[in-house]
């Protein structure tokens, strides 16, 4: 963080440009862009303005507001606006949201195609960051989100690193609230709405974007759309719409002063969930609704991805990132208790009251699938097909959803080896996407270009073939991107236990494996591993190819198998094995929890997470199932021996 804070500074000084307080009178020879007044309607919002040359030829001048602005409840955020230098009048908006563990500076770079702010993800920010939009003539919002790092987090002045943020933030909720739509959301809404009343942002032309717990931001912000949810706290200044609301009520989204009603223009959520439940813990009965019907995702409760877990809770207080709600003190937003409940493990007893909490909080309140659809705004979601927290489930339940309500709901989709550890960040996928990303955003906000396809576009992932082109394959539908299933059947009894974890478990965990191999922010790419290491505990079958096999879509994985525990865990891992290198890659995975035992003759049929792959002729796809793939899913506390006597893998080809 402070490398690219160091970076602003730096670019300001050799740009020799002056820097004033929001009362100064811009002069003829400044950027017309300082003659704005951003938040001025804000009580107690204090900002300077900056004016920017960036490196790029022909260089795009461009004026940074930055400093603080209270939110709807006081709390002061740390908040930047990024405005074309020659503008007048009211223009089009970005609103822009950071990733877990950072900060408002991780989109903004020094130069329309660059990435110096976010070295670790070399694509995702070229053409779409606070420069490029500026560049196209767009207001652009980057703020550091409550609790995290200079929004009353430990970089704030007078914070007490891993202890407590300054005093000025103790009256409020400073805490992270992990994008609870009463806090978060409405933040982000809340700032929108000032820029709107300050003239700055046109309020027919607001756009939304972000990855990962930015990405969380945009989606329920998008499914929102003209709404805020109530419950948080009382609004500070000017018109509250929650006044006599109750909590999780709905309530009208307007600028501060409240005369003026507003609604999101366009979205694009990156890399992100729509249920955060089924992503922290799935229970094998979420589906993308073509090979299996799309259960119920909470009973039974799921298997938490341990290794994602534990890390994310280290990296926020523990690392000196942010800061959680003491223990004990806010229901709606114990990380702490909710961690340590869900690490212990199972069983997960329903009527647990932690897990009943923990549930209602993130199911409602912190994922878009909490919130019902009420209108229509053209959305386009960019997903990873490898990334491991955030399947490519989300998307796609997410456009089911909306489908359901409108049968032609504007949503476009775009899955790539883009995200989280172990994604690889495809430069040549991301250019891909962003030109389809940008002209999806142009034609909303300026009404150039033709109207966007809401189609869906897939990549055949890149493993062991990893210098190959890139290969994208686009159809109307989900459905439509694969023409004909294959089914492998495997023979014989075989048997997995809770004994572990394996070597290959360990090997392939996207959490410890990066910190073992590299720096787990800049470690990206495919898990690959020698060919002669197996699972001794894993049920695996093998499958020699004559042709090739191309995949795009979720594998179907049904078996029938005797259990002598009362909660099992089946989880899957599919491999493509290449003798000839010696190597074998791991192409998706999946888990299922079962509550049905002990007993024989039990069936699970379910779905892992989707992903395009394509075996060549000559390798083996190899299929395990093992009741123990610690550490990335949590092992089960109750012992279990699992005799699946038969199984059947059927692949979405084309």
């Amino acid at each position: 963080m402070t490398a690219r804070r160091s970076r602003a500074l730096f670019a300001a000084l050799l740009a020799g440009l002056t820097v004033f307080s929001v009362g100064s009178v811009a002069r003829a020879d400044r950027c017309a862009a300082d003659s704005y007044r951003p938040f001025a309607a804000v009580p107690g919002a204090s900002l300077r303005a900056i004016d920017y040359v960036s490196k790029d030829r022909p260089p795009v001048r461009y004026t940074m507001w930055r400093g603080t602005v209270p939110s709807f409840d006081g709390l002061p955020l740390s908040v930047d606006v990024t405005i074309p230098c020659d503008t007048r009048g009211p223009i089009p908006f970005v609103s822009m949201n950071h990733g877990w563990t950072d900060d408002k500076t991780i989109w903004e770079e020094t130069g329309r195609s660059d990435t110096v702010g976010s070295t670790f993800r070399p694509g995702s920010n070229a053409h779409w960051n606070n420069i490029w939009f500026a560049s196209r003539g767009y207001a652009v919002l980057t703020y550091t989100m409550r609790g995290w790092h200079d929004s009353c987090g430990p970089d704030a002045p007078g914070a007490i690193p891993y202890v407590a943020p300054p005093s000025s933030c103790l009256p409020f909720h400073y805490w992270i609230h992990t994008d609870d739509q009463r806090w978060e959301i409405r933040d982000t809404q809340w700032l929108t709405g000032a820029l709107v009343q300050s003239g700055l942002a046109d309020p027919q032309k607001l756009a939304i974007t972000g990855g990962s717990y930015g990405g969380g931001q945009t989606i329920m912000n998008a499914m929102l759309r003209d709404r805020i949810r109530c419950g948080g706290a009382v609004q500070f200044t000017g018109v509250d719409a929650c006044a006599r609301k109750t909590d999780g009520d709905f309530a009208p989204w307007t600028t501060p002063d409240g005369k003026r009603r507003l609604h999101w223009t366009v979205a694009i959520p990156m890399y992100t969930w729509f249920d955060v439940i089924e992503a922290l813990s799935p229970n094998g009965h979420g589906s993308d609704g073509v090979g299996v019907k799309d259960g119920n995702h909470i009973d039974p409760i799921g298997v938490p991805i341990q290794s994602y877990l534990a890390g994310l809770y280290a990296s926020g207080q523990i690392l000196k990132n942010g800061y959680y709600a003491p223990p004990g003190v806010d229901p709606t937003a114990d990380v702490t208790t909710s961690t340590v409940r869900t690490l212990a493990g199972d069983p997960f007893l329903p009527q647990d009251p932690v897990l009943q909490n923990t549930i209602t909080q993130f199911e409602t309140f912190k994922s878009a699938r909490g919130i019902p659809p009420d209108g229509v705004i053209p959305i386009f979601w960019v997903q990873g097909e490898t990334d491991p927290l955030f399947t490519a489930f989300h998307p796609l339940q997410l456009a089911n959803e909306l489908h359901a309500y409108r049968r032609n709901y504007p949503i476009k989709l775009f899955f790539g080896d883009i995200g989280h550890d172990y994604a690889a960040e495809r430069v040549d996928e991301w250019a891909a996407a962003h030109i389809l990303m940008n002209a999806f955003l142009d034609h909303y906000l300026k009404g150039t270009g033709p109207a966007p396809a809401f189609d869906v576009t897939a990549a055949i992932t890149r493993c062991l073939n990893h210098d190959a082109r890139a290969e994208l394959v686009t159809a109307p539908s989900w459905s439509a991107l694969h023409t004909t299933l294959s089914s492998f059947k495997g023979l014989g009894m075989a048997y997995t236990t809770t004994a572990g974890p394996s070597r290959e478990g360990i090997l392939t965990d996207p959490v410890s494996q990066a910190s073992v191999t590299q720096n787990p922010l800049s470690y990206r790419g495919c898990r690959k591993i020698d060919a002669s290491i197996t699972d001794p505990n894993a049920a695996t079958w093998l499958f020699p190819l004559r042709h090739k096999v191309t995949m795009i879509g979720a594998p179907v994985v049904d078996v029938t198998y005797t259990t002598t525990s009362p909660d099992t865990e089946l989880a899957v891992r599919l491999w493509d094995v290449d003798l000839a290198s010696g190597m074998q890659a791991l192409v998706t995975r999946g888990v299922y929890r079962a509550v049905d035992g002990p007993g024989s003759a039990l069936r699970a049929r379910f779905e892992i997470a989707p992903n395009g792959y394509r075996w060549a002729a000559g390798h083996i796809l190899k299929i395990e199932v093992t009741s123990n793939d610690a550490p990335y899913y949590q092992p089960s506390n109750i012992s279990a021996v699992v005799a699946i006597a038969s199984m059947t893998l059927t692949l979405p080809t084309r």
